[in-house]
């Protein structure tokens, strides 16, 4: 068959079938957008934050960091710069902080130091004018300004009064006026991020810091830059850290990682659901498809000129879809899932920008183009030499619709077999096997529709035979006989519509329910808080003073307790460290224990000298209960033992937890993080809460929360921290109720015909509707019902993976209800949508039967 006679060929499908074509690139679009936006978005955190690292550090490619809040001695850089393998050194001061702008918001930002030995690094203050500012000015990105509320097009040399800002750092709110917005032309890639820039002076007083910072950059001499690290490590004396410059980055990819993982797989599992509603969309053509075949065998035609017609189909439809996808999934990584999580403000600088690589377009297009081949293949099957050319001519019902009653039993075999083949992998592999088993579920919930439509078909038309009553259902179980491979194909897209749905809604609340019971149960140790203003995890310490003593003397306190916490580098991890002191309630929350026993893990940490580590950071460094675990501390490694191993706490990398005593002796830092404040009976928690915010008032860093006001603030947290699996679940669901109302709304519009018969036999449009209503409930119930089955089993299966690569705690919950709902927003969506179709094609004129 020559090229021209395939064109042909395609342009009359396209001409005569246009809607069946539109439909199965529907759903390879919706699995290449989803997978697209989501590869993007997740790549765009480090891509965007790792052109935010390089633009401060500049040609820095060492750096020696501090390991704790309080910093190191800025006169350090003089000793780093005499070192012979060090060309260059730039002190650097970089702090958490909030800034409260003109108009009052609130904002979390990273406060960075800029000075003129950094910018001979040609990093950060390269091209800011820093002799043109105030000394007691500061300077925010244009993504700051635009968060605040500020002119972007602020500069030096604008006389317009300043606008005046507050700093809230350490504790304390200092006032500061704005001197320059810092847009792209002047400081780059490091304009999407949301920080302030000040002069290190201005900083350290705000901060009081004096003479302090948190790291020093350095620039090795050509060739020097092993010698350079090993000096660098006899100068910090395992007290600091000795690393690359751009270290942030790779701890920001290992942090990203678990959610990344499980945002995948939800993209892998809606990529499985538009591949599968794709396949049934081809499906709904395959009647036609396979008599094209037949006419074009009988007329002569070589089987290889056949596969060649339909791969070049295949590959347009493909192509053209995922081309699609690909300009909806841009929208989407820029509009939707744009956003850089804030939850990991606290731990990392990050940028907000999107970054598009050739890598994402070129794997969704391919991706969509091979499914769209292998959606489009199962037609071939009657090229095969035994059977006949017209085969298909002499089927049961319709001509290409036929499935033989030994296929269907022989198809659910095969689903049963495919069931425990994926169950046993889960059991002989473990959570990796994850996404072999989902892919053996869902075509196992296919395979299986055939044999329980035909039982459902069973029941009703056995139903309707009993009472005149029901005639047009009897119609409607006629109809659907007849079309056989079309009814299968609506009712498989039911299935996978519902599957997908169920399945990963089901796994993102238990993961939600997780995250927010473990918080709930963490802040519970106390009735009110007081922390830095933005600092959720409370890691930034502040000094107290007498605020402590002051506090206890109120009426109706019982006890004030230091809370300390902070951040570890370790084994590749910036984990969360927590610190509390022995009195405590609870030193760790008992119920995310993974090995160990809650009361002597407990009582060892209590005592002194042991930790609790998460399961992940257990793993890595290959030291489990009862284990010795060294830690690098601001005074130098110490040996803890591990009491007992937990769940990442709700921080990606890991979490461990140890007694404050041990805390002060090896951090050296008195200075808490959160003061706990515990109340008498019978004392009103919002009368102390308002004493201790008028206490406060002088200050304006800190503030004071109820425990369950901070556990609803960590909710909100969590929810953004999981926001993309929020919206690949959302958009998930709401692609497949409009795939599956198009797939059935497409074959409605090709019964016009058959209507037109009964519509010739005397049957009224109201008769129609009713029969068109009853073959949608049947087709929907069948496949809505299987898809649930099987996603309520997907949803255990997607919880253990989840569970085991993000370490987030998220035990299983059959969600009844929750499944309920799903199968009934998608069945009364799908049904809203069918009544214009519908209620079109029951008044179709009976003369187009003629015309057939």
């Amino acid at each position: 068959m020559r090229f021209s006679s395939i064109l042909y060929f395609y342009g009359r499908r396209l001409r005569t079938h246009p809607v069946q074509e539109m439909l199965a690139g529907l759903g390879i679009a919706i699995g290449v957008a989803l997978v697209f936006a989501v590869q993007v978005a997740n790549s765009s955190i480090t891509n965007g934050s790792q052109q935010v690292v390089k633009s401060i550090v500049g040609d820095a490619n060492l750096q020696l960091r501090a390991r704790s809040a309080s910093g190191l001695d800025e006169g350090l850089a003089d000793r780093v710069r005499a070192l012979p393998g060090v060309e260059q050194a730039a002190p650097v001061l970089d702090l958490d902080a909030t800034v409260q702008g003109p108009r009052g918001r609130l904002v979390a930002v990273q406060l960075v130091s800029a000075n003129l030995t950094l910018s001979m690094l040609d990093g950060l203050s390269h091209s800011i004018p820093l002799e043109n500012l105030s000394p007691d000015a500061v300077m925010i990105t244009s993504t700051t300004a635009r968060a605040l509320g500020v002119s972007t097009t602020l500069g030096p040399a604008i006389s317009s009064p300043k606008p005046l800002i507050s700093l809230q750092v350490r504790g304390r709110a200092v006032p500061m006026r704005v001197g320059l917005v810092l847009g792209q032309e002047t400081v780059g890639d490091l304009s999407n991020a949301v920080a302030v820039v000040a002069p290190l002076p201005l900083i350290q007083r705000a901060a009081s810091l004096q003479g302090r910072v948190t790291r020093i950059l350095v620039q090795s001499r050509p060739g020097e830059q092993a010698l350079a690290r090993r000096e660098l490590n006899q100068l910090a004396a395992g007290r600091l850290t000795v690393g690359p410059a751009t270290e942030e980055v790779g701890l920001l990819k290992q942090a990203t990682a678990p959610n990344s993982q499980a945002t995948g797989f939800f993209a892998f599992v809606s990529a499985l659901v538009g591949m599968l509603l794709a396949f049934n969309a081809m499906l709904l053509s395959a009647p036609e498809r396979r008599r094209v075949i037949a006419d074009l065998r009988i007329q002569g035609a070589r089987p290889k000129s056949l596969v060649k017609l339909l791969l070049f189909q295949s590959l347009c439809l493909g192509l053209l879809a995922s081309v699609v996808g690909v300009l909806v999934g841009i929208l989407l990584s820029r509009g939707l899932f744009h956003e850089s999580p804030g939850y990991l403000a606290a731990a990392f600088p990050l940028g907000t920008q999107t970054v598009i690589g050739w890598q994402p377009v070129v794997l969704s297009i391919a991706g969509g183009v091979i499914a769209t081949c292998l959606a489009a293949a199962p037609p071939l099957l009657d090229l095969r030499r035994s059977h006949a050319v017209d085969g298909v001519y002499y089927e049961d019902g319709e001509p290409g619709h036929a499935i033989a009653s030994t296929g269907r039993a022989s198809l659910f075999v095969a689903a049963v077999a495919l069931l425990l083949v994926s169950s046993g992998a889960m059991i002989a592999i473990g959570p990796d096997a994850a996404v072999l088993a989902i892919v053996g579920l869902a075509l196992a919930a296919l395979l299986a529709i055939p044999l329980s439509f035909s039982a459902v078909l069973g029941v009703a038309q056995a139903a309707a035979a009993k009472t005149r009553r029901l005639n047009m259902l009897l119609m409607a179980t006629r109809a659907l006989r007849a079309t056989t491979v079309r009814s299968l194909a609506l009712a498989a897209t039911g299935a996978i519509a519902v599957f997908g749905s169920v399945a990963a809604e089901g796994s993102h609340r238990d993961l939600l329910n997780g995250l927010y019971g473990d918080y709930r149960q963490y802040v519970s140790t106390a009735n009110l808080w007081v922390t830095n203003k933005g600092d959720e995890l409370a890691t930034n310490s502040f000094p107290a003073g007498n605020l402590p003593g002051d506090i206890s003397r109120l009426p109706g306190v019982a006890e004030v307790r230091s809370y300390q916490g902070g951040f570890l580098d370790i084994a590749g991890r910036r984990v969360w460290l927590i610190a509390r002191p022995a009195r405590a309630p609870e030193m760790f929350p008992t119920g995310q224990i993974d090995h160990g026993t809650a009361g002597l893990a407990t009582m060892q940490v209590r005592g002194g000298g042991w930790i609790t580590v998460s399961q992940q950071i257990s793993q890595v460094t290959h030291v489990g209960v009862g284990g010795m675990l060294t830690l690098p501390t601001p005074t130098g490694p110490v040996a803890y033992r591990v009491a007992a191993t937990t769940s990442n706490l709700g921080w990606a990398a890991g979490a461990i937890v140890l007694n404050d005593s041990d805390y002060r002796r090896a951090w050296a830092n008195p200075d808490p993080s959160a003061l706990e404040i515990q109340l008498r009976p019978g004392a009103s928690t919002t009368t102390v809460k308002r004493t201790v915010e008028r206490m406060l008032a002088g200050d304006g860093g800190l503030r004071v929360q109820t425990s369950a006001g901070r556990a609803s603030q960590a909710d909100v947290l969590a929810r953004e921290g999981l926001s993309r699996l929020t919206q690949v679940s959302l958009l998930l669901m709401v692609a497949a109720a409009l795939a599956m109302a198009a797939a059935m709304g497409a074959s409605i519009w090709q019964r016009r015909p058959s209507l037109a018969s009964l519509r010739i036999q005397s049957f009224r449009p109201s008769q129609l509707r009713i029969v068109l209503l009853c073959e949608s409930l049947l087709v929907l119930g069948t496949g809505c019902v299987m898809g649930a089955l099987a996603g309520v089993y997907g949803h255990d299966l997607i919880n253990r993976y989840l569970q085991a690569v993000s370490g987030f705690p998220a035990p299983f919950a059959p969600a009844a209800v929750q499944t309920v709902e799903t199968v009934l927003v998608i069945t009364v969506s799908a049904l809203m949508v069918l009544a214009v179709p519908g209620l079109l094609a029951s008044q179709v004129q009976p003369g187009l039967a003629l015309q057939e």
